[in-house]
């Protein structure tokens, strides 16, 4: 079963066909409460929608899984940022620094 409906699919590339750069509009909509951070966000966005799994034929097994390393000064939006993708994500985990290297 199929959880993109026809109707979704008809409306994407409606979408598609009309934005002049479909990716930054994409990208904006990523956390739209904060401000600027444009190459950021289309990293997330890229994240969201990116990887695949994939099976080579020599026996490789590619899990697909995308990850992300997100460092900065203090105070600019990081965690804002990730708590954003955690909310639409289902399968998304969030790690810190002390939460990761035990």
């Amino acid at each position: 079963e199929s959880i993109v409906t026809e109707e979704d699919i008809k409306n994407i590339r409606q979408v598609a066909h009309t934005s002049p750069d479909i990716f930054s509009s994409l990208a904006q909509s990523v956390a739209p409460s904060i401000y600027g951070h444009d190459q950021i966000k289309k990293a997330i966005l890229l994240l969201l929608l990116g990887g695949e799994e994939k099976n080579l034929e020599n026996g490789t097994h590619l899990r697909g899984d995308v990850n992300m390393l997100m460092v900065g000064d203090p105070s600019t939006a990081k965690s804002q940022l990730l708590r954003f993708v955690l909310h639409i994500a289902p399968l998304a985990i969030s790690t810190s620094g002390r939460g990761s290297s035990g």
